[in-house]
């Protein structure tokens, strides 16, 4: 697949990722962090980020204007690492280009997800309007809380991933087919 040809269905990921993020969804469970890791992947490392940044913002924004519960802009602290969640998603995208496999996709989805987990809820914890005690056993009870929120997480991040890396693996194969039929 020519640059051209992935840019555009780049584009077209990050459009449904946001699109996504305001269809009626379990919470935590979609596609941002799964583009991100495709993104870093397949594009310079650079424009993973940005991917990744401009779906959370983009709809971030929107989400705000719109007044959708859930969306929006919060706590500052918090809202900084979840941004800087997807941008590591976007450098473990980096760091399986050129060994993509089921295996690398499935560990670059369980990192990314593990990731996004450690660094948001320690930053909910630190958020005093959040309740936690800051000691160590309200940090282990902010994290016991949030597990269900990472169980979603991880099926949307394997779900999105499967699907992105899956339709890029169908459209590279068809496109190469048809190179060698021509």
């Amino acid at each position: 697949m020519n640059k051209q040809a992935l840019r555009i269905l780049t584009l077209a990921f990050f459009t449904i990722a946001v699109l996504l993020r305001f269809m009626p969804h379990p919470s935590n469970v979609t596609p941002v962090a799964a583009l991100a890791l495709f993104a870093g992947c397949y594009l310079s490392g650079i424009v993973g980020i940005v991917l990744a940044f401009g779906a959370m913002a983009a709809s971030d924004i929107l989400g705000h204007i719109m007044g959708v519960p859930g969306m929006g802009f919060y706590d500052a602290n918090t809202m900084l690492c979840v941004y800087f969640s997807m941008a590591l998603a976007a450098v473990l995208g980096r760091a399986i280009r050129g060994r993509v496999s089921f295996g690398s996709v499935v560990a670059g989805s369980i990192g990314s997800t593990v990731i996004f987990f450690l660094v948001t809820n320690f930053a909910c914890w630190q958020d005093p309007l959040m309740g936690y005690a800051q000691t160590a056993d309200g940090l282990l009870t902010c994290y016991v809380r949030a597990l269900p929120f990472a169980v979603r997480s991880l099926f949307g991040d394997l779900l999105f991933a499967g699907l992105l890396f899956g339709c890029y693996q169908r459209l590279t194969s068809a496109a190469f087919m048809h190179l060698q039929r021509a």
